[in-house]
């Protein structure tokens, strides 16, 4: 698939030279020259677009609420005693209690760790060999 593109040409030119003259893949030589292509570019104050791919994504990675009826909902699922629970997640059987009394609210870490353990239900049978498939 031939291109007559000069900037292609350019790029396609210089990889087999690097290749040639740092005894490197062919894929690693292509991409050498193609960031030699954009930093040639950018100096020069050409513009880039179109000599690159920039994608962005939005996450949104705050983690979902747990009280203590959603905590103790989740070790049900699980099949888990709070001891197990506390000792899987690191902290105290008390602390996994004090969450399903509601006299202490689950910390942030820990409640991406309860969406984890929620949605990846494998982490859970795989880590703990129990084989509970939470759905």
């Amino acid at each position: 698939m031939a291109s007559s593109n000069p900037r292609t040409l350019r790029i396609r030119n210089r990889a087999m030279k690097v290749r040639d003259e740092e005894s490197v893949s062919p894929l690693i030589a292509e991409a050498c020259a193609g960031i030699d292509e954009l930093l040639q570019a950018a100096e020069a104050g050409e513009s880039l677009e179109g000599l690159c791919t920039v994608r962005t994504r939005k996450l949104e990675l705050k983690p979902r609420e747990y009280g203590p009826k959603e905590v103790r909902g989740v070790r049900m699922k699980l099949k888990a005693s709070q001891a197990l629970l506390a000792r899987f997640m690191g902290v105290n059987t008390k602390t996994v209690s004090s969450w399903e009394q509601g006299t202490r609210k689950v910390p942030p870490m820990a409640r991406r760790y309860l969406d984890d353990l929620v949605d990846i239900p494998v982490l859970w049978a795989t880590r703990t060999g129990s084989g509970v498939k939470v759905k």
